[in-house]
């Protein structure tokens, strides 16, 4: 009986995972009759009042075509906020777009790089700030060619307590990696015991990134072997979000190497026996355009999971991305076939799906 139940629960988990449902939407579908206070419908995340960052006076390219739909064929954008407490709490510290094909039983999982250049002068991780994503359209089509049926949301908040409820997650690293400055919650704005005469010469010397590093007691030092790792909640938060150990694209992998750490957890018994102090996690820090009658929909549709073959597509500077900077400094990357032509990118990403 356990056996037939454990199977049920890959059977579900493993099929919302195909329909582009966040690793925490999968736990919860599996008990509908408890989930209606999180599937409500949300829509889309709407506009809101940000100022964008300065462009790099992009030419604009009339855009290329679509990915065209087709039956059985699902797009899922998955959106991940720093939260309450963290420096950008609006700005979407992970973009992964999931592309589902129920025919060819062939699933992609999609990392945008957050800081991506996109029309209307600002990077992608602040899209939702300041547009939203919108429902089928909006910034990710135009990035991948792919309209998005559904969106799922999580703040790094709620995302540590529910590892923390799971009991912690395994997960393997891919490289070794090492970061002396991992920001310090809480200590954005301490002046480490520094005067304001010492303050006032550091600004006189030093500005912007080389300013703050500074002030050493906002960061912390954290390292990771490449290999398995059993993570709590906040060092799995600090292993997806580090910027300085490799690289945007460092995080995109590590990103990957967490969700299915989670995933493997909440498909094994002992995620089942913490059933409700999850369900009450998770319906805190979620939110969805899904409705529990879309989410049995997607799984009816997905079928055995078993013959899925399920490819990670990385943008990256070995494919389809160069690096440079916008009018005001900041650190960009822009596609290769020129700024805000993103033809190649939805090419290189068509021929893998």
């Amino acid at each position: 009986m356990i056996s037939r139940i454990k199977s049920n629960w890959q059977n579900i988990l493993i099929g919302i995972l195909l329909v582009g449902i966040f690793a925490l939407g999968f736990f919860i579908s599996y008990l509908t009759l408890k989930l209606s206070k999180v599937f409500t419908s949300t829509p889309f995340p709407q506009k809101t009042s940000i100022s964008p960052t300065v462009s790099p006076n992009p030419v604009v390219f009339a855009p290329p075509p679509e990915i065209a739909p087709e039956k059985g064929v699902y797009n899922a954008v998955l959106l991940g906020y720093g939260g309450a407490g963290h420096a950008g709490s609006l700005l979407t510290d992970s973009i992964i777009v999931i592309h589902v094909n129920t025919n060819k039983k062939t699933a992609a999982i999609i990392s945008i790089p957050r800081d991506l250049w996109v029309s209307g002068n600002h990077k992608i991780n602040a899209e939702a700030s300041i547009n939203g994503f919108q429902n089928e359209g909006g910034v990710i089509k135009d990035v991948t060619g792919l309209s998005t049926d559904y969106f799922v949301s999580i703040d790094f908040d709620g995302f540590v307590k529910l590892i923390d409820d799971l009991g912690g997650i395994t997960v393997t690293v891919p490289k070794t990696f090492d970061d002396p400055l991992y920001p310090i919650t809480g200590l954005e704005n301490d002046t480490c015991g520094k005067t304001p005469d010492e303050i006032n010469a550091l600004k006189a010397k030093y500005s912007d990134y080389q300013l703050e590093i500074q002030f050493t007691c906002r960061y912390e030092h954290i390292h990771f072997d490449l290999g398995p790792a059993n993570l709590d909640g906040a060092t799995a938060l600090k292993f997806v979000r580090s910027r300085h150990g490799d690289s945007d694209f460092g995080r995109s992998e590590r990103q990957f190497a967490v969700l299915k750490g989670i995933l493997a957890k909440l498909i094994s018994l002992n995620a089942l026996s913490k059933t409700n102090q999850t369900i009450d996690t998770l319906s805190k820090l979620v939110r969805t355009n899904l409705n529990i009658s879309a989410i049995r929909n997607l799984i009816d549709a997905t079928g055995p999971t078993s013959d899925y073959i399920i490819t990670d597509i990385h943008l990256n500077l070995e494919n389809v991305l160069n690096e440079g900077k916008s009018a005001q400094g900041a650190y960009i990357l822009y596609p290769k076939a020129g700024m805000l032509d993103f033809s190649q990118i939805r090419s290189y990403i068509a021929n893998q799906l």
